[in-house]
């Protein structure tokens, strides 16, 4: 569901997805514990992203960043403060949830209708809904690549790691990709579900060309993420269950977005498929 929304003038130097999360809050308080409490399970069932724009005809996703842009540069830890971000005028966002959270959604939407205020660090913002549209997330039934796009920074989680480990991974490999994905839907037999997506999903080439590093700023730290697009291939022995498999898991990513931290705003995805005769 993208969400348009007007808003007063605010500045600030953070995540601009803690803004969002402080006004959904702020709108349905029933939906703090959803967001905050550990014990509601792994993973979460909403998502989240940054506030966008539309500037010159392109999109801009707002938050403080820097961008490796040139294969083999140095990117170390930023050692420079962010900018500040002016935030004014029409913006939207993002926002998946299970079909579980629809009353608590219902609110929020009813609550943006009327105009609201949210109290964000020193400002006072005014805001009032302006346009909803919900998103096309089918998956077509004739398809042997698929390109993601990786609008946020997204985090991947290794998913043969303990539940509890911290470390991210950032090669977009697809089991890497997908892994928490696959844990949704396949929670029991998790890894042997991986497996099947790690062997039947191939990354082209070109995914060394067309992913990067972002360093974005969250909470006083500079935390690196991955951002750009890679491109995925079917192979063409694929068996009909497999194939069942991969268009499970890239529906529920389009849904709900790839990696952890999706109800902080990371791993925000579009995806777009492609049918070539000859396959892979």
């Amino acid at each position: 569901m993208k969400l348009k929304v007007i808003l007063s003038p605010f500045i600030t130097m953070n995540y601009t997805a803690k803004f969002v999360k402080t006004l959904l809050i702020a709108l349905n308080k029933d939906l703090e514990p959803i967001f905050e409490e550990k014990a509601m399970g792994f993973p979460k069932q909403i998502r989240i992203t940054p506030l966008m724009k539309e500037i010159n005809g392109s999109e801009e996703v707002l938050y403080p960043k820097i961008i490796i842009k040139q294969f083999g540069q140095e990117s170390g830890t930023p050692k420079i403060p962010p900018k500040p971000i002016s935030i004014e005028g029409e913006n939207y966002f993002y926002l998946g949830y299970d079909s579980s959270l629809e009353p608590e959604i219902s609110k929020v939407l009813i609550e943006l209708t009327k105009g609201s205020k949210v109290t964000y660090g020193t400002f006072e913002v005014r805001v009032t809904l302006s346009g909803l549209e919900v998103i096309n997330t089918s998956v077509p039934d004739k398809f042997n690549a698929v390109k993601i796009s990786f609008i946020t920074p997204s985090l991947f989680r290794d998913p043969f790691s303990n539940i509890g480990d911290k470390y991210r991974r950032f090669l977009p490999y697809s089991g890497l990709v997908f892994s928490v994905n696959v844990y949704e839907i396949f929670e029991r037999n998790f890894k042997k579900e991986v497996m099947r997506i790690s062997a039947n999903l191939v990354e082209s080439h070109t995914v060394l060309n067309t992913v990067t590093k972002v360093w974005y700023y969250y909470d006083g730290d500079w935390l690196p993420g991955v951002i750009g697009y890679a491109k995925y291939f079917i192979r063409n022995s694929i068996n009909r269950k497999d194939k069942e498999t991969i268009t499970k898991v890239l529906a529920k990513a389009a849904e709900m977005g790839v990696g952890t931290g999706r109800t902080a705003g990371f791993g925000f995805v579009r995806l777009n498929y492609e049918y070539n005769r000859k396959g892979t």
